[in-house]
């Protein structure tokens, strides 16, 4: 009880700058449809404004990761935009609410393979990685990253075919971005209660 009190505490706040990209997207929905425009339209624009988002907030990040691992590495993130960017495309020209909903879907199977076929050699890699390591302190157990990944990815996928099932667009939109605050929440509550002891400190720091 007291391990899942301690987790439940140092889950990273909802700042502003996460919250403010939800608050934009519904606006931008919610202004539109007022207006009146159509509503696969305006459900098409609103995703498509919040994956530009997402893209914008989280490109400078990951380019600044990979220049600190090597210079050269910012390079491999050109195919990673330009897909999303294809795909942002692609939605605008189809404005199709039905093929910007599957692409969630898609992208939950894609994590959830990735992760499915990296715990299949995770033993092998940190079995490796430890019989590297000479150190006189005792390691910590490695944090199982790639199953929490893998069972969010799951739970997604799931909820994003609920939401489709319901027909409804308006009630997609509002309960998506509800389901993906709490899936934050959520996520980082199971990380922090998989996370040996003594490395709760450095995991909540890296998720603030």
């Amino acid at each position: 009880f007291a391990r899942i009190s301690s987790s439940a505490a140092s889950v990273p706040p909802l700042r502003a700058e996460i919250l403010w990209p939800f608050v934009v997207v519904l606006s931008i929905f919610v202004a539109l449809k007022v207006a009146g425009w159509d509503e696969g339209r305006v459900f098409v624009l609103g995703a498509v404004t919040a994956q530009a988002l997402v893209l914008w907030r989280n490109l400078p990040r990951a380019a600044r990761d990979l220049t600190s691992i090597s210079s050269g590495h910012a390079r491999l993130l050109v195919w990673p935009v330009t897909i999303t960017l294809v795909l942002i495309a692609l939605q605008l020209i189809l404005a199709n609410p039905l093929f910007t909903q599957r692409l969630v879907s898609a992208g939950c199977i894609f994590v959830l393979v990735v992760m499915l076929f990296g715990m299949r050699r995770e033993k092998q890699i940190m079995g490796a990685v430890m019989k590297g390591v000479r150190s006189t302190r005792p390691l910590s157990s490695p944090v199982p990253l790639m199953r929490v990944n893998a069972l969010f990815a799951a739970a997604l996928l799931c909820l994003n075919e609920m939401l489709i099932a319901s027909g409804s667009l308006t009630v997609w939109m509002s309960a998506m971005v509800i389901v993906l605050l709490m899936l934050r929440s959520a996520y980082w509550f199971v990380v922090l209660l998989v996370t040996p002891e003594g490395d709760d400190e450095g995991q909540t720091g890296r998720a603030a």
